[in-house]
């Protein structure tokens, strides 16, 4: 069958008639959805959902400490959002369908689900203790595999083409302290949650839910600044001083809320052709920058070595 060159031609302007406007994906399209956030009291997860929150959608925020949670709960509320916090431990799978069952009972259904909850330390390879290999596993792994479960089997149940988003780390790629690393137990859990999110993607695709995953580079929260906290009993003040100087050579994002724009993107209907994807937002952190521009003939470029 043939087609004349003016049906060609008139495609790419009939595509654009009757979409959704930008304002529509990315508020309107949102509001009256329900999002559950693990370890969304504080980092993180605190501006993911405050972004989810602002667009409209109802969020549960599923964290362990009643302090930061009854804290985060009470914010988000003096702001007009709603936001509701369920005391969660993610290590516990229990755990992990209470949470969910509680978003069901409050709003009736769960269209969202990201799974931010995270822990890390660092040791050696040769000195890691069983017991840190565990709490890394059991809270950066199995807990975003259950809470993922928990919630999808309520989508499955209900028809609810929903999104999940699981958040790794570029760590899953080896990004850590450059010279350093002592890390291992978490570049394993975070390079599994890759793995898994294209596995489950595959077997949910076929539900209508989208599956991806976020992997943030370093960030300045307090999570960053307070982990680690073993290695400088362990190792002392050589390895403050180390990890100071190397640690600068990494790119850090200083407020969290520029990843939190592109997990909340993977919630909205701009993601719904990614699939099983993994979205690296981390400054380049594997690069080895260019110092400089190195032009003789472009105005505002540094010169070059023989350039007065």
């Amino acid at each position: 069958m043939s087609i004349d060159a003016q049906t060609i031609f008139s495609m790419a302007e009939k595509s654009t008639l009757g979409l959704h406007s930008l304002p529509e994906i990315f508020c309107k399209d949102m509001a009256g959805k329900v999002a559950i956030v693990t370890g969304g009291a504080t980092g993180l997860g605190y501006n993911i959902v405050n972004r989810l929150a602002e667009s409209g959608v109802r969020v549960v925020i599923a964290s362990r400490k009643e302090s930061t949670g009854k804290k985060a709960e009470a914010e988000f509320n003096a702001n007009n959002l709603e936001v509701k916090w369920f005391q969660t431990d993610v290590s516990k799978v229990s755990d992990c369908y209470a949470v969910v069952d509680y978003a069901v009972e409050q709003y009736g259904k769960v269209d969202i689900v990201i799974t931010n909850a995270a822990t890390w330390s660092m040791y050696s390879f040769l000195d890691m203790p069983e017991s840190a290999f565990d709490e890394v596993i059991n809270i950066d792994l199995k807990g975003e595999y259950f809470i993922a479960q928990a919630a999808a089997r309520i989508m499955v149940k209900q028809k609810i083409k929903g999104k999940i988003v699981f958040i790794s780390s570029v760590a899953h790629k080896g990004s850590d302290t450059p010279k350093m690393g002592m890390m291992t137990h978490y570049n394993a859990a975070k390079g599994a949650v890759v793995s898994m999110t294209k596995g489950i993607a595959k077997e949910l695709r076929q539900y209508g839910i989208s599956v991806n995953c976020v992997a943030p580079g370093a960030m300045l929260t307090a999570g960053a600044i307070t982990n680690a906290s073993e290695a400088v009993v362990l190792y002392g003040q050589e390895f403050v001083e180390e990890r100071g100087k190397y640690g600068r050579e990494v790119p850090m994002v200083m407020n969290p809320d520029e990843i939190a724009l592109v997990a909340f993107a993977m919630c909205t209907s701009m993601s719904d052709f990614i699939v099983g994807e993994t979205i690296d937002v981390d400054g380049g952190s594997m690069f080895s920058f260019q110092a400089k521009p190195w032009s003789y003939t472009v105005e505002g470029c540094i010169p070059g070595p023989n350039k007065e």
